[in-house]
């Protein structure tokens, strides 16, 4: 499945903090692309990275919120 897909499902199914991240890891760090395989996400989901994840998904979203 491709990161485009998944992106799909999370907005369908009303999955906010996926959403975000992954316009975070596609538009703000470019670090993704929709047309990557979702095991590309799984270094993200890991539990070492998921306060500094946090904080900077927090960041993000207060940023967009911003500017919307």
């Amino acid at each position: 499945m491709k990161i485009r897909e998944l992106y799909e499902e999370s907005i369908k199914g009303d999955h906010g903090s996926l959403s975000l991240l992954i316009e975070f890891l596609v538009f703000e760090k470019r670090v993704l692309s929709f047309d990557d395989h979702i095991s590309e996400l799984d270094l993200y989901f890991k539990p070492n990275n998921k306060a500094k994840m946090n904080r900077l998904l927090l960041d993000y979203k207060n940023k967009i919120g911003e500017s919307a």
